[in-house]
């Protein structure tokens, strides 16, 4: 294989991208470069990554021959091919307005969506049949991040403890 060469900004700019990079990919791809560059074989950049020789030797191809692009562009996966799903464009409209709002307004006796409230509204309001999986694929794509609710009792009655089995003192006390 042709030696790789970078120029120090290409160089600078995938060392960037690993120290920033949430993406595996793109961190393997910047790092497989750079290795390639300092002299590391193309047998012992796989190894380190776990990927085939011939993955090394399309991402460098692929590198190389994308000079009019971006370095990270080049980075990133290609586009892939096939038909674009359509309920998840109109699905993540959406939920974007609708996780502004509380579930009350929209009549659930809810404080927090769930997806299965979400999945509730956008089939009642807007007659969009998803399902569940589809609302979080959408909601990981909006970078929407939520814990679930933590239901708690409004208020225990004195005797909660005794009626759940706990201490017998607790009954001598509330019945004094």
């Amino acid at each position: 294989m042709s030696r790789l060469t970078l120029t120090l900004s290409e160089r600078r700019v995938l060392e960037k991208q690993i120290q920033q990079t949430k993406d595996v990919k793109v961190f393997k791809r910047a790092q497989a470069l750079l290795w390639l560059t300092d002299g590391i074989s193309v047998q012992e950049a796989s190894k380190r990554l776990g990927v085939t020789r011939q993955t090394i030797y399309d991402w460098v191809s692929f590198f190389s021959n994308q000079c009019g692009m971006s370095v990270i562009d080049r980075l990133h996966d290609r586009p892939k091919s096939g038909r674009q799903p359509r309920k998840s464009q109109v699905v993540l409209q959406e939920l974007d307005t609708l996780l502004n709002e509380s579930p009350r307004q929209h009549g659930y006796l809810h404080a927090e969506w769930t997806s299965t409230l979400l999945k509730q509204a956008l089939q009642r309001e807007h007659d969009l049949d998803v399902s569940t999986r589809t609302i979080r694929h959408c909601l990981k794509q909006l970078h929407h991040v939520w814990k679930r609710p933590t239901y708690s009792l409004a208020r225990q009655s004195p005797t909660w403890r005794q009626e759940k089995g706990g201490l017998k003192k607790v009954s001598s006390i509330t019945q004094d």
